[in-house]
């Protein structure tokens, strides 16, 4: 027989079939402009270990698992006036019944991002302004 027979003769147990978890991850696409009309000079942006997607029915918080592109706090990345900072946050999985949520750090200071109202779709990728 040919390998490809071969193949398509296996046949899995039904129990391994019902202990499949699906990994899924959200990833947030982030912008921020230092608007020389809003702020003066350089202008420093960091992300937070503390940085998480909430489901705004259910207030459920998920963690971010990495930050690309950008720095973590206690560092900082400086733009200069006029300049956009772009980089990616990646999450753990919503759940499924989320329909919207809220992108923020949980901080102690001033400053923090926070963008609610974001929409849920298929793809789980989305794109956030934060300046």
């Amino acid at each position: 027989m040919s390998l490809t027979t071969e193949i398509t003769k296996i046949q899995l147990d039904p129990q391994i079939l019902t202990e499949i978890e699906e990994e899924a991850q959200v990833i947030v696409h982030c912008s921020f402009y230092n608007d020389p009309n809003q702020y003066v000079g350089e202008m420093g942006v960091r992300v937070w270990k503390e940085t998480f997607l909430i489901d705004e029915a259910t207030g459920l918080k998920v963690p971010m698992i990495k930050a690309l592109g950008i720095v973590y706090q206690p560092d900082w990345y400086f733009l200069a006036a006029g300049e956009t900072k772009r980089f990616t946050l990646i999450f753990e999985a919503l759940p499924q019944s989320c329909v919207s949520f809220t992108l923020a750090e949980i901080i102690n200071q001033p400053g923090a991002f926070i963008v609610t109202g974001i929409v849920r779709n298929n793809s789980d990728v989305y794109h956030a302004k934060l300046d």
